[in-house]
């Protein structure tokens, strides 16, 4: 069972790290010498079970912000 959870984790960090390094590497704004930029690639990919869940969150709470700002007063009864 154990074992089950360690080779799920370690593939998923490897899945999510390939997903950052494409997304680091194909990104013209940020340097690939800089070592900072590198260690946020790294932390995000072994921590990805919090990273992810963390960053869906903070992304719907965007969204439903962004939905209550724009509707109107008459609307806002509905979006609960």
């Amino acid at each position: 069972m154990q074992t089950n959870f360690v080779s799920f984790y370690l593939l998923t960090a490897g899945l999510f790290f390939g997903i950052l390094l494409a997304a680091f590497w194909l990104d013209g704004s940020t340097s690939k010498r800089h070592k900072l930029s590198w260690m946020i690639v790294l932390v995000g990919a072994l921590f990805w079970g919090v990273v992810v869940p963390l960053a869906v969150l903070e992304r719907s709470r965007k969204l439903f912000r962004h939905r209550v700002v724009a509707a109107r007063p008459s609307q806002l009864g509905r979006l609960s």
